[in-house]
């Protein structure tokens, strides 16, 4: 079987591809119009006219890795039959086919790092308050577990120690604003 195209005309809010489905040797490439691609109903990215999309889980063989729907009306070229060696022939004998792709490809592996990137920072940004929070909650429960002689408190320290992998509490850590009742058990004074 042999490279099939066609020419797939959709209207504005359509879904041209489905997230989970099987990709059934199929690619498609945007004519007109412009889409935006979703991952668990997310959106990241978007699709114009002269771009691939469906192509990873075409080349691959494997499901849709996300949805693609038109903002735009559309024209969609569909090539099926990209099972065996089929694209590959087709690559073969137009290089600029071959070129579009692999640019586009690249170029999406550069989106999804620095997403990727900003994404991790933000995350270790997270972190690192909820460290600090739950750092200075322990220094309070500490300093009223001995103040107070309470086993309750000091069990609660105990227990947000253990599940959070914070071992012990940092004064500096410990937001005197937020312990307006407690503040002199906890800070002295």
């Amino acid at each position: 079987m042999s490279i099939q195209k066609s020419v797939h005309r959709f209207e504005k809010d359509a879904v041209l591809i489905t997230e989970g489905q099987p990709a059934n040797n199929e690619m498609y490439f945007l004519v007109r119009g412009t889409a935006i691609v979703e991952l668990r109903g997310n959106v990241v990215g978007k699709i114009h006219a002269g771009e691939w999309f469906g192509e990873l889980a075409a080349i691959l063989g494997g499901n849709r890795t996300a949805t693609v729907r038109s903002v735009t009306p559309c024209e969609v070229l569909l090539f099926r039959g990209l099972a065996d060696d089929h694209l590959y022939d087709a690559m073969a004998k137009d290089p600029k086919m071959i070129r579009k792709l692999i640019e586009q490809l690249a170029h999406r592996l550069v989106e999804t790092s620095k997403r990727h990137s900003s994404e991790s920072g933000e995350l270790t940004a997270q972190s690192m308050r909820y460290r600090r929070a739950i750092s200075g909650t322990l220094y309070a429960l500490e300093r009223l577990a001995e103040k107070y002689k309470s086993k309750v408190m000091e069990e609660t320290r105990e227990h947000l120690a253990g599940l959070s992998g914070v071992p012990t509490g940092q004064a500096a850590d410990t937001d005197p604003r937020f312990f307006t009742t407690s503040h002199p058990a906890i800070f002295g004074g």
